[in-house]
């Protein structure tokens, strides 16, 4: 049997941003890179999951503005796999949706680099879940599309809507920045007053949610919505039945609900410690014992994060 010269590439989703909403199979394989190349949205602690000896490289690209191009990312992906056996792409939600991952693949296949996509959980899943709704609802929404907000060069184009006329319900991703937009032609081609839901920092006890209308959503959007959040926009007859206070009610009661921690002691005991607070809805990062080794990104992306203040919860294991 013939060995491959480079390492094997998996494309993992990371799931919205809580580290608990990561499958078994990808934390397993964050805890077994030789390297990672993540994106902006990846939570900070699901990078602390990696080896601390591990390079972690940032390859994220930020809606709205100039960063890296995807040519520059497959340049990097290859020098990785010919250096590596076991290289991380992560990368938030679900990888193939609004991920790119087809140009990844083409790429990885093209050098003949073998590669796995290992799939995560999307935002519009985890968004109407914490609404306490399905994005189908027998008798009421039968299908539902995913589509995005945001186009090659910042051109405008039209929302595809053709599900949600027929009934559906629709999810657009990278859309708040063009709800206006959005508004106008639901209601030019429709003229139905659909409810609405904006969701903003989905998973996270820092969870926005605003709910209304298309006749009023707007006003409240500009109004409530937390500065450079990324959000999401689910609209359809299903989102009538949402509670914006669903993913609060049990958590509220937990010491660390809404709290931003930082986990102290040895490394093992502090990360399952994280994992119950990201499950209380808190928010933390871990700071283990200084005498292991971490490489240089680890370290940046420790300082970079874990920011003390007045308000930092500091807990030791």
């Amino acid at each position: 049997m013939s060995v491959s010269p480079t390492g094997h590439v998996y494309l993992i989703g990371a799931g919205p941003g809580n580290p608990n909403l990561l499958t078994r199979k990808a934390e397993h394989l964050i805890r077994t890179a030789d390297i990672i190349l993540y994106d902006r949205l990846v939570n900070p602690f699901i990078l602390q999951l990696a080896p601390p000896e591990v390079e972690i490289i940032d390859v994220g690209k930020k809606p709205y503005s100039r960063h890296i191009k995807q040519g520059e990312i497959n340049e990097v992906l290859l020098d990785a796999a010919y250096k590596h056996q076991n290289v991380v792409r992560l990368k938030g939600g679900d990888p193939a949706i609004f991920g790119r991952v087809h140009e990844e693949v083409d790429i990885l296949k093209a050098h003949q680099i073998p590669c796995e996509i290992v799939p995560g959980i999307t935002t519009a899943s985890a968004a109407a879940a914490t609404l306490g709704v399905g994005l189908t609802c027998r008798n009421v929404s039968t299908s539902v599309t995913l589509t995005t907000g945001s186009f090659k060069g910042s051109e405008e184009q039209a929302i595809d809507i053709a599900s949600l006329i027929d009934g559906g319900t629709l999810a657009i991703y990278m859309g708040i920045k063009r709800l206006h937009t959005i508004i106008t032609q639901i209601y030019q081609q429709v003229g139905k007053d659909y409810p609405i839901c904006a969701v903003f920092d989905v998973s996270y006890a820092t969870q926005k949610v605003i709910t209304g209308h298309l006749s009023d959503i707007e006003k409240k959007v500009h109004a409530e919505a937390p500065e450079d959040a990324p959000g999401i926009l689910l609209i359809g007859d299903a989102l009538e039945f949402a509670d914006e206070n669903t993913h609060i009610e049990i958590e509220a009661m937990s010491q660390y609900f809404g709290k931003e921690c930082i986990v102290t002691g040895p490394r093992e005991a502090a990360i399952e410690k994280a994992f119950e607070i990201y499950d209380a809805g808190g928010w933390c990062m871990i700071d283990p014992n200084t005498d292991e080794h971490y490489h240089q990104s680890q370290l940046d992306l420790i300082y970079r994060y874990m920011q003390v203040n007045d308000n930092t919860m500091i807990v030791k294991v």
